[in-house]
C-alpha cells in the first residue's frame, strides 16, 4: 500500500490501542460511555471549531428516547439541517467520538447539524439502530420551525456504518411517505453485508478495518444471516434505488469498503439519481476523523461543505 505519509504517522501513534473486535462486550460498552481526554482529542482529532450554540436533548422514538446533539454555527435565520449518523460498525461510537466532525460540518457548511446517538448493537440489533435514525429524522423535520431550521432543506450524512444508516433512512422515507430529504452524504459507506465486492478480498488486513473487524461488526448487527440481504441492511443489494436524493459518496483507496461505495454510486446513477463520487488516494477507512494528519480529510470536508451549500442554494 502506498499510504499517505500522514496516515502512516497516525497508524504508528495508534499502535497502543486495542482493536474493538478483540475487546469484550463489557469493555466496548464502557469505552462507548467514556469521553476522550481533551488533550488526546486535540492531538488526534484536531481542534474543535467553536459553535454559537450546542444543545443536547432527548427525543421520542418507537424504541424509546433517543439522545441527539444540535450544533448551531449561527443564530437569527433558519439554516439547512444535516442529520448526522456516526460510524463505528453499529457497535461503537457516540456523540463524543464524532463531535469534531459535526462541528466542522456545521461550521464549514453553514448548517445546523443534528447528531443522533442511536442504539448500538449487539444490545440492539438490526433494524433497531436504523429505526432510531429514521425516527429522529422524522422528529427533527416535524420540529423544524421550533428548531429554526429549514424543513425544505434537510439532508442526511454518515460515515461507514453511519453512511449505511443515512442512505437507508432515505429509502425508508421514500417507502413510508416520510419526510423529503434533499441530499445524502455517504462517507465510505457500508452498503453490502455480504461483502461480495473485490476490495474486501484485496485488503483483508486493511488498517483500522481488517476482515476480523468486519466479521465482528456484521455478526453483532445482524439477527440472522437473512438480514444481510435485506435492502435496509445492504442497500447495494436493493432491487429499487430509484427516487432517492442526490448523493455525495466519498471513498478511500485502501478501504475494504472502497468497491461498495463505487458500486453503490454506479447503482444510484443507473437509477437516475444525481451522484458526485470522489475517491481519495492513499487514504484508509475513517480518514475523515483525522484532518490533523492528512490534507485529504480537509479536502473531503470542503467537498462536503460545498455539496451542502449547493443544496441550500437550490430552489
Amino acid at each position: 500500500m502506498r499510504l499517505d505519509p500522514g496516515i502512516r504517522a497516525l497508524l504508528m501513534l495508534s499502535r497502543w490501542r486495542k482493536p474493538t473486535y478483540l475487546m469484550s462486550l463489557d469493555k466496548i460498552q464502557q469505552s462507548n460511555q467514556t469521553k476522550l481526554s481533551p488533550l488526546l482529542s486535540w492531538l488526534v482529532l484536531g481542534a474543535k471549531p467553536a459553535m454559537v450554540r450546542i444543545v443536547d436533548k432527548s427525543i421520542p422514538g418507537r424504541h424509546g428516547d433517543i439522545p441527539i446533539r444540535l450544533y448551531f454555527p449561527s443564530l437569527g435565520e433558519a439554516l439547512p439541517l444535516v442529520v448526522f449518523f456516526h460510524g463505528g460498525g453499529w457497535v461503537t461510537g457516540s456523540l463524543e467520538t464524532h463531535d469534531v466532525v459535526c462541528r466542522r460540518v456545521a461550521n464549514e457548511a453553514g448548517a445546523v447539524v443534528a447528531a443522533v446517538d442511536y442504539r448500538l448493537a449487539p444490545w440492539h440489533r438490526f433494524p433497531v439502530p436504523v429505526e432510531d435514525c429514521y425516527d429522529a429524522t422524522c422528529w427533527l423535520v416535524d420540529q423544524a420551525d421550533r428548531l429554526s431550521v429549514r424543513n425544505d432543506c434537510v439532508m442526511v450524512m454518515g460515515d461507514s456504518a453511519g453512511g449505511n444508516m443515512a442512505t437507508v433512512v432515505c429509502m425508508m422515507a421514500r417507502d413510508q411517505q416520510g419526510p423529503t430529504i434533499a441530499r445524502q452524504v455517504l462517507v465510505y459507506p457500508a452498503v453490502d453485508g455480504t461483502r461480495s465486492c473485490p476490495s474486501h478480498r484485496r485488503y483483508p488486513d486493511a488498517p483500522l478495518l481488517p476482515e476480523a473487524a468486519m466479521d465482528f461488526f456484521l455478526d453483532c448487527y445482524a439477527r440472522h444471516e437473512s438480514d444481510l440481504k435485506s435492502p435496509y441492511f445492504s442497500p447495494l443489494l436493493a432491487e429499487d434505488v430509484s427516487q432517492l436524493p442526490p448523493a455525495l459518496i466519498q471513498a478511500a483507496e485502501y478501504d475494504p469498503l472502497h468497491d461498495e461505495a463505487a458500486a453503490y454510486a454506479e447503482k444510484l446513477k443507473a437509477a437516475g439519481t444525481e451522484v458526485q463520487y470522489s475517491d481519495y488516494p492513499g487514504m484508509i477507512h475513517a480518514f475523515l476523523n483525522f484532518p490533523r494528519f492528512c490534507r485529504a480529510a480537509r479536502l473531503a470536508f470542503a467537498e462536503i461543505a460545498a455539496f451542502i451549500k449547493a443544496a441550500a442554494d437550490s430552489p
